[in-house]
């Protein structure tokens, strides 16, 4: 899950309260496995930073 806050913070302009929400997203997908945190991830991050759909199946680890 760290890294992968890491990369979203040096790939997007991402600051403040938009990088603490996005923390709390990846700490609860960190709970999800498998389609389960790819679905949830594409439904909480899809159209907001302007993440592909190739790299939010990369963000997932679990």
């Amino acid at each position: 899950m760290e890294k992968a806050y890491e990369w979203l913070l040096e790939e997007f302009d991402i600051s403040g309260t938009a990088a603490r929400i996005i923390r709390n997203v990846l700490e609860y997908a960190d709970r999800m496995g498998g389609d389960e945190q790819y679905d949830f991830l594409t439904e909480m991050l899809d159209g907001t930073i302007g993440l592909s759909d190739r790299e939010i199946r990369n963000l997932c680890w679990n």
